[in-house]
């Protein structure tokens, strides 16, 4: 297995597991459609791409600015991609998240913030650039997601990092220390 030194950082939300099991379902329910060629992505939604991992406090302060962004709940409800910033143009797929983040929330992270990564979407699968072009009529009729909403949410730093094994590309990510959003207060 020969790593390579394209290593990225980015900030995570990351649903509650009651959430990511329902995310998994869905997961299953797009392979069983025919979706193939796809890389594993976790059920997290990644926020940003970060020159250096937030700090607890950061992401303590992060966390209180989005639930004042977010307000009591959180929903996903149809099919979505976004552009993952990665080196190798990989186009994320998953559950669109109707959240709009303000540029005040980012404000906390700013110095570290390189780019805000929109729209929202809880990632199931990453797809490779040639496969999004081949299969652009597949993907627009894959099943829709069915809506989830959620309160319990944490943001996290994300490790990502593609490897060579066997001649092929994988990934690897790994994701920092949780830090919960705090409860709504109306």
């Amino acid at each position: 297995m020969e790593t390579t030194k394209n290593r990225k950082i980015f900030l995570v939300l990351v649903p509650h597991r009651d959430i990511r099991l329902k995310l998994k379902e869905y997961s299953e329910k797009l392979l069983k459609a025919g979706l193939t060629g796809v890389y594993n992505f976790p059920w997290v939604a990644p926020l940003a791409e970060l020159s250096h991992p937030l700090k607890i406090d950061e992401l303590k302060n992060f966390s209180k600015s989005l639930r004042e962004t977010a307000k009591d709940k959180m929903s996903a409800s149809s099919i979505a991609r976004t552009q993952f910033l990665t080196d190798d143009n990989m186009t994320l797929l998953g559950s669109r998240i109707d959240l709009s983040v303000t540029a005040a929330a980012f404000k906390t992270a700013e110095p570290k913030i390189k780019n805000i990564i929109l729209p929202t979407v809880i990632g199931s699968f990453l797809l490779p650039a040639d496969l999004y072009k081949e299969r652009e009529q597949l993907l627009s009729s894959l099943p829709p997601c069915e809506e989830i909403s959620f309160r319990a949410a944490a943001v996290a730093n994300m490790y990502w990092r593609p490897f060579q094994s066997g001649g092929k590309t994988a990934y690897k990510w790994r994701i920092g220390r949780l830090c919960w959003l705090p409860r709504y207060e109306q």
